[in-house]
């Protein structure tokens, strides 16, 4: 283990579980009144304010990245009463890029990248009391980061390669540049090791969609073709040669695979890992333009969607199922639609046909082969969000016209498909309280900065917390709100505590200061906003 730096605040120890505040420098903890924790210094203010999207949580921890700019950005750490703040990038020149990752061992990992001489440094394991020295852990020498860091029961993985700028396709012989993968292990001085081979493609489970932790890659694929299949021990269940793709279903027990061909029209496969059996399903048709070979906007062309390990369905041109099969290769009628918007246990989401002037979407169940209209309207909301769902409870953010990150909030009837408005407005990233209130980032002025408030369900009340904000803030229920000041003179990270329920609209604004206007529209990510996640997918 690398040396580690105690932070002892007078009040709250780093990190630790149920961090208690005695007389803590900063005052009472939690305040009672909004205050600035960490105030930015005068050389480190922001040129792109609204870019820093980037505050959340973890072992009663607040992380945020602040700095002139992107490339100069610092990671900073401060406990929840903000008496200890530590950047722990100390070395401005240490590292240019921060990557999230995540073992068994430890919990969440971050990590930092130099461009310069291609070197990983171990920043901090978030989940460990107190705060790690950084420690470089090794060089991609000769090679540049292709990725991110990826998860690892005992150790992160990470891909490289000699060609940064070749297109990176995930079939072979198709042009791909080459991978290298690199393994690092969670044990005291363990270094980056190179593992044999080159690859085009590199998967992985993701615990960040709730998939369990694998102990390596799930599959490696060659531009020769050469496909290994992994289970969650990392043990090799397959070995595939002459594949063109492949993809390796959610729960692990089976797998799809394309066989190299004449590059036009090649031959799919489903394959049961457990019996080793192959059952043919629909050629790929659209070889010559899939995975984004020909125009990126046809990079889902070729892939397969998975409902559960039970279904799965061929993407088309246009985003649009060809076909779909059942785990014993059995092809179904798919109804007709315009474009699949996702795949989840509960079914393939489709894009229905509709007038010019309305969107509707609905949801096929392949089990019972039922279609249910979820979605009807007015085509100016043109991205069609993905409901939450928490057993029969469906609700959707229904967004803004011109915003896909604030709009307003609705129950949906499983049964009856009828919306009842719950909430008037409501933005992304937002938390429900205890008493059924939410907390959230809403308009604010005409600018890309945010006004955070809790409203009020079943009527137009909400209170303001704090206004031109970083949209992205971090909720601790037994605390309140840790946010981004990114106008004036308080710049810095600021906490405030939830406002008590009210009968009536309060707010902590001057009458007539601001009258609403633009807001944001950063997509939503992952409560880190260290890695990428695209959109929101039914849980």
């Amino acid at each position: 283990m690398s040396p580690t730096i105690r932070l002892l605040g007078s009040c709250c120890i780093f990190f630790a579980l149920g961090a208690a505040c005695d007389e803590p420098a900063s005052g009472q903890c939690p305040a009672e009144v909004p205050t600035r924790l960490w105030a930015s210094p005068p050389d480190k203010v922001p040129e792109l304010n609204a870019h820093l999207a980037d505050v959340f949580e973890a072992a009663d921890t607040v992380y945020f990245r602040w700095g002139r700019d992107p490339f100069e950005w610092g990671l900073y750490a401060s406990d929840l009463c903000g008496d200890e703040v530590v950047r722990l990038d100390p070395d401005e020149a240490l590292v240019d890029r921060f990557l999230m990752s995540r073992t068994a061992d430890f919990g969440l990992v971050v990590f930092g990248y130099r461009r310069d001489d291609a070197a990983v440094v171990q920043l901090d394991r978030l989940e460990v009391a107190g705060i790690d020295v950084p420690v470089e852990v090794g060089r991609f020498v000769g090679e540049k980061l292709a990725g991110q860091a990826y998860p690892g029961v005992h150790a992160v993985y990470f891909t490289s390669t000699r060609e940064p700028d070749g297109e990176q396709l995930p079939a072979a012989g198709v042009g791909s540049r080459p991978l290298t993968l690199w393994r690092l292990g969670s044990q005291p001085g363990d270094l980056l090791e190179r593992q044999p081979g080159e690859f085009v493609h590199v998967d992985f489970t993701d615990p960040f969609i709730d998939q369990p932790l694998g102990a390596g890659p799930s599959l490696t694929l060659t531009d020769a073709g050469e496909l290994h299949l992994y289970d969650l021990q990392g043990v090799e269940v397959a070995a595939i040669d002459q594949v063109r793709y492949a993809q390796l279903a959610p729960g692990g027990s089976r797998a799809v695979w394309q066989q190299l061909g004449d590059g036009e029209v090649e031959a799919t496969f489903l394959r049961d890992l457990a019996t080793g059996i192959d059952r043919e399903l629909t050629a790929n048709t659209h070889t010559a333009v899939s995975w984004g070979r020909v125009d990126s906007e046809q990079r889902e062309t070729g892939t397969w969607h998975w409902v559960d390990d039970d279904f799965l369905g061929l993407v088309g041109p246009e985003r649009t199922l060809v076909a779909v099969h059942d785990a014993a290769g059995a092809t179904l009628d798919v109804p007709a639609h315009t474009r699949v918007l996702a795949a989840s246990p509960h079914g393939f989401w489709l894009e229905l046909s509709s007038d010019a002037d309305e969107t509707v979407a609905a949801l096929w169940n392949p089990r019972d082969d039922e279609l249910f209209e979820w979605y009807r309207q007015p085509s100016k909301y043109r991205l069609v969000r993905l409901p939450m769902i928490e057993g029969d409870e469906w609700h959707f953010l229904l967004d803004d016209q011109d915003n896909y990150n604030r709009g307003s909030w609705w129950r949906i009837d499983r049964t009856t498909g009828a919306w009842t408005k719950v909430l008037p407005a409501l933005g992304v990233p937002f938390y429900e309280l205890a008493d059924g209130r939410f907390v959230t980032a809403l308009e604010n002025s005409d600018s890309l900065f945010a006004r955070l408030a809790v409203v009020e369900p079943g009527t137009d009340h909400d209170t303001t917390i704090a206004e031109d904000i970083v949209s992205q803030f971090a909720y601790v229920p037994e605390y309140g709100v840790y946010y981004l000041d990114a106008v004036g003179d308080g710049l810095g990270l600021w906490f405030a505590p939830i406002p008590e329920a009210a009968a009536g609209a309060r707010s902590l604004r001057a009458p007539g200061l601001r009258s609403g206007g633009r807001s944001l529209t950063a997509a939503p990510r992952d409560p880190s906003g260290l890695t990428s996640s695209a959109g929101a997918a039914p849980r």
